[in-house]
């Protein structure tokens, strides 16, 4: 199953998030929406799947058995996107060109189908993950 079908596997229920209301420009320089960011992130975009919702990789969203078993085989692992230190794209254009194009030596597959303006939400949302850290839970 590839990417499209590990995207295919989930159906998503975003919530509303009540985090920070705050924007930032995004690679392209338009503004980005963080609560919107988190809708696409755990949404549309799919990023939960390999990065947790709401980043939290120990905290998967429910996905069939066969997707489970292909994420848990990416070598290397899906990013922890709440630890800095780990993370190997510095700049918001390296993010959106990854996001965008995929991310070579890694399990990342382009996605071309979210619009600019929910990449640039989705960056801001990467953002506040980046400030939050792992110690803040729901």
């Amino acid at each position: 199953m590839g990417w499209l079908g590990i995207q295919l596997a989930y159906n998503s229920d975003a919530s509303v998030w009540a985090g920070s209301q705050s924007s930032t420009k995004g690679a392209k320089g338009g503004e980005g929406d963080p609560e919107r960011g988190r809708a696409v992130f755990n949404g549309k975009g799919a990023c939960s799947y390999c990065h947790g919702v709401d980043g939290y990789r120990d905290q998967p969203p429910q996905l069939e058995a066969d997707t489970v078993a292909l994420i848990a085989q990416l070598n290397p692992p899906p990013a922890d996107l709440r630890n800095r230190k780990t993370l190997r794209l510095t700049t918001d254009k390296a993010r959106f060109n990854a996001i965008r194009e995929g991310h070579p030596g890694t399990g990342m597959f382009p996605d071309t189908t979210m619009t600019a303006q929910e990449l640039t939400d989705t960056l801001a949302y990467l953002e506040v993950l980046r400030k939050e850290g792992s110690a803040k839970r729901k």
